[in-house]
């Protein structure tokens, strides 16, 4: 009797570990996987060429099928649920590199840096956007500028994995900033001079997308200088408050731990204007004055720019408008509305191109009216 079972047994057991390898010939997991442990997908080997070869061939082989077998990121991920239930909540969109930092991988963000992602076609429409905005402002008496903030992993690339680094490749970014100049359209680079800042003190979060307000104020100098405001410049010592815990974040949040990870950070201590939201919205639109009399700037951003840059411009402007780009679709009627003196445009790195087929709502109308005119 007890022999039967054991046939039966021995089938199951074959069974168990047959399935893996027939998986993994099917239907493998995607290499993509193997780079989100920070390394290369092992390579099939090659054969033998000499006495060397055959000496590292087993090793070789063990290497090849641990990254191909099937099922091994369900295995793991089982394994991870078993033994360490807290990031079994774990997001896929979240890479952890050096020291604990987080790196947003969802949207392109770490392949973007990595020069990896070289959408030119996207990056081309873009520039003509971009370009016939500068014009259309141009004749309004507006001045327009370009100023993207960069993503995380294009500032903090020693603390990404080897495969995520940029060895020396052009970045869309790269590709935008010589676009623009190329078409007579103001732009400022602000890499350098966050990557300055860093000598300094943190100028992205741990835990977190967004640059910290070192590193915004890095960026609003370099604006500032660029745009013939030297005057507006705020040294970090007068606006950063001092070392305060910071708990969780948005990629904290993802990964499942916001609740267990903390860092030092430092705050921008900087008086706030009088804020009125106007869109109807969820994108949060306001508008925020002062007490003094002043230009009025118009920023197009995204979350990098809501909270910081109305403090920073008011100290010398008397008004600042937030817009959210909405990925170009922002519409083009509030320029008229509220008749800045400036706009500046600055969607984070990973918004540099725009949606497919994206246009500001009623802009169209006015590049019908200017080949009117013409």
């Amino acid at each position: 009797m007890l022999v039967s079972y054991r046939r039966y047994f021995a089938v199951l057991a074959f069974l168990l570990l047959a399935t893996p390898l027939v998986v993994g010939v099917i239907r493998p997991d995607s290499p993509s996987a193997i780079l989100k442990e920070g390394r290369r997908l092992a390579a099939a080997p090659n054969a033998p060429a000499s006495s060397d070869d055959w000496l590292a061939l087993p090793g070789r082989i063990d290497a090849f099928l641990r990254d191909h077998f099937g099922l091994r990121q369900a295995l793991i991920r089982a394994h991870k649920d078993l033994t360490k239930p807290l990031l079994g909540l774990g997001d896929d969109s979240v890479l952890i590199g050096r020291d604990g930092r987080m790196f947003y991988l969802a949207e392109e963000t770490v392949r973007q840096s990595a020069g990896l992602v070289f959408r030119d076609r996207r990056a081309a429409d873009a520039t003509d956007l971009l370009a016939s905005m500068n014009q259309a402002l141009a004749a309004r008496g507006i001045r327009f500028l370009v100023a993207p903030p960069p993503n995380d992993a294009t500032i903090y690339q020693d603390d990404l994995p080897r495969w995520a680094q940029n060895p020396g490749k052009p970045t869309e970014y790269d590709l935008m900033m010589a676009n623009l100049a190329a078409n007579g359209v103001r732009a400022v680079d602000l890499r350098p001079p966050v990557k300055e800042a860093r000598a300094d003190g943190a100028v992205f979060y741990m835990h977190d997308t967004h640059w910290t307000a070192r590193g915004a104020l890095a960026g609003f100098n370099a604006i500032v200088e660029a745009d013939s405001h030297p005057d507006w410049r705020i040294e970090p010592s007068s606006a950063l408050g001092p070392l305060t815990i910071r708990k969780g974040g948005d990629l904290a949040h993802m990964f499942g731990v916001a609740d267990s990870v903390t860092e030092s950070v430092e705050d921008l201590n900087l008086p706030a204007g009088k804020k009125e939201p106007f869109s109807s919205d969820e994108a949060s639109d306001y508008v925020e004055t002062s007490d003094k009399p002043g230009p009025t700037i118009m920023i197009l951003g995204d979350s990098f720019t809501f909270g910081y840059f109305a403090p920073m411009l008011l100290q010398h402007v008397g008004r600042v408008i937030w817009m959210n780009h909405r990925l170009c679709r922002f519409d083009w009627k509030a320029i008229d509305k509220f008749h800045p003196d400036e706009v500046w445009w600055m969607p984070n790195e990973r918004f540099l191109v725009c949606a497919p087929g994206a246009w500001p709502v009623d802009f169209a109308e006015e590049k019908d009216e200017g080949r009117g005119r013409d």
